[in-house]
């Protein structure tokens, strides 16, 4: 159960939080260009609005679309999948959407969902406190202990490959967009694969709302996490 745990959550935050500008405009780490240019934190993606669908096999199997706008400032991902894993089953029919000042995951078969403080804020005023050049994206991979691998072509794009050894991920990366996910950690393989992208695009606002017969719990994560602390001292 732990690393079935483990392997979700990778998986979740990488769908969610790899963004910005072209892998094909990715700037060498030891560049003057990269060391004299200021993070730009006003965008999370390279492209204006786009949707993404994903075909996930493996250890989970089943669809997944990201739609986003305003640079990814505003996304939703929708995941319908089973997960199997040692004879345990679960149905997965979740809607994530990160907004305003807000995170909503929802169990749209349950109509239960908890509203946390929006991730992406937190990240970037992690990151304006320190002394950071390049791309945003480039910043969170970073933060997150990934490693730039290599370069290949997907879906006709020129990707970034990235991996985070320690997770067992590896990341297929176009305008910090994942369009392939690839995660093999304790026996659980999680592979999640672009079947289509369509860029810059018009996406109907309700994508973006909680659905209102839905009961949201609203949970304060770093009061969590400062238990979790202080218990472990």
């Amino acid at each position: 159960m732990k690393n079935l745990f483990k392997a979700t959550c990778i998986v979740l935050f990488t769908f969610s939080l790899f963004f910005i500008s072209s892998c094909g405009d990715s700037k060498n780490e030891d560049s003057p260009e990269t060391k004299t240019t200021s993070t730009d934190f006003s965008k999370r993606y390279g492209v204006k609005s786009a949707i993404v669908e994903y075909v996930i096999t493996g250890s989970q199997s089943g669809t997944k679309t990201l739609y986003f706008e305003d640079w990814g400032m505003k996304q939703a991902e929708y995941t319908n999948s089973v997960l199997q894993i040692a004879g345990f089953s679960k149905n997965i029919n979740l809607m994530n959407v990160i907004k305003d000042d807000s995170n909503y995951i929802i169990d749209l078969d349950r109509k239960t969902g908890t509203k946390t403080k929006n991730p992406v804020k937190k990240l970037i005023a992690e990151l304006q406190n320190q002394k950071s050049f390049g791309e945003f994206g480039e910043q969170i991979l970073l933060k997150s202990g990934a490693m730039k691998v290599g370069r290949e072509e997907f879906l006709n794009k020129e990707c970034d490959i990235y991996e985070i050894k320690n997770a067992g991920t590896k990341i297929w990366i176009w305008k910090w967009i994942p369009l392939q996910t690839i995660t093999k950690t304790g026996g659980v393989e999680i592979n999640s694969v672009a079947k289509k992208i369509e860029i810059n695009v018009s996406i109907p606002p309700d994508k973006f709302e909680p659905p209102k017969d839905v009961t949201i719990t609203e949970v304060d994560l770093d009061d969590i996490e400062n238990q979790i602390r202080q218990q472990n001292k």
